[in-house]
């Protein structure tokens, strides 16, 4: 096995544990109103951080180990783009939305379900872009 190879399978772990835990998410928003609710929510954050950083940098690695070319396809231009985009929105508003909830029980977690809803149909599209490696993206 190539370090190549080793490469793209902790790629792809990173990518199961990043996005795999984040399907359940919109479902779980109700566990922010008892404390080991919000502990468990603070785990599963915490993983899918994790798992992001090592996609994130795994992802940097493998470019770097093909000379950046697949940097010249429009595949993986327009799955940086939608990967840079979405990690944004949820710095810039989705963390801070977030706290907002921990801090105010009555309030309603809609618009958080609803970006959480959009962020994991993203980056499932994401990943059938990595999987399928579309000619037709230009």
């Amino acid at each position: 096995m190539t370090s190549y190879q080793l490469l793209l399978i902790i790629h792809v772990a990173a990518a199961i544990a990043f996005v795999g835990p984040l399907l359940l998410a919109p479902r779980l928003l109700h566990l922010l109103r008892n404390d080991a609710g919000r502990a468990t929510l603070h785990i599963l954050h915490r993983q899918i951080g994790i798992a992001g950083w090592i996609l994130l940098l795994g992802g940097v690695v493998l470019l770097h180990q093909l000379h950046w070319a697949w940097l010249q396809t429009g595949w993986m231009r327009l799955s940086l783009a939608l990967f840079v985009g979405v990690q944004a929105i949820d710095h810039l508003w989705a963390d801070r939305e977030e706290k907002q909830l921990e801090n105010e029980l009555a309030r309603s977690p809609t618009r958080l379900k609803s970006w959480l809803v959009i962020k994991v149909t993203v980056f499932l599209i994401i990943c059938a872009l990595m999987v399928s490696k579309p000619a037709f993206v230009a």
